[in-house]
């Protein structure tokens, strides 16, 4: 796979998981229920049975995250502005097009390592159970995972 489809591919993703960052941090900001805090979270504290100490770091990284890909997201936006530009020339300059992209998915880089610092704040907070469950949501997500439908994960 070229260096080209690789990074457009990874773009794609982050940006995609900007997308479903940006929903989360709409209903957090408009349907604020009377406790405050995001509806998504909520949830996620209540099937893992977390403690206020836990909530409050994975709140925490949760809103770097956000604002991280929000970053990101702006960048991608300008770079796609750019490529346009660019497209619309009588000749396209592959150089430019390589600078342009190489310029903008560096961020890319620093989005990876703030994700693997937040996952692994988060995983040393959670307890061995809660781990268990937070990855068994990860993979199979939240509305096949048997666990989450029995309730609260034990301590």
């Amino acid at each position: 796979m070229s260096p080209f489809v690789s990074g457009a591919l990874g773009a794609g993703t982050v940006l995609l998981l900007a997308g479903i960052l940006r929903r989360a941090h709409y209903h957090r900001r408009f349907r604020r229920s009377g406790r405050g805090g995001s509806w998504f979270l909520r949830r996620l504290f209540r099937r893992l049975g977390t403690r206020p100490e836990q909530e409050r770091v994975v709140s925490a990284e949760a809103d770097a995250l956000a604002l991280e890909f929000r970053q990101f997201r702006e960048e991608a936006f300008a770079l796609r502005a750019e490529v346009a530009d660019l497209y619309g020339a009588p000749a396209l300059d592959t150089e430019a097009v390589s600078r342009a992209l190489d310029a903008r998915l560096s961020k890319l880089e620093a989005v990876k390592t703030r994700l693997a610092e937040a996952l692994a704040r988060v995983h040393a907070v959670l307890d061995p159970a809660q781990r268990k469950a937070f990855a068994d949501l990860i993979a199979r997500g939240p509305g096949r995972c048997q666990r989450f439908h029995a309730g609260p994960a034990e301590a």
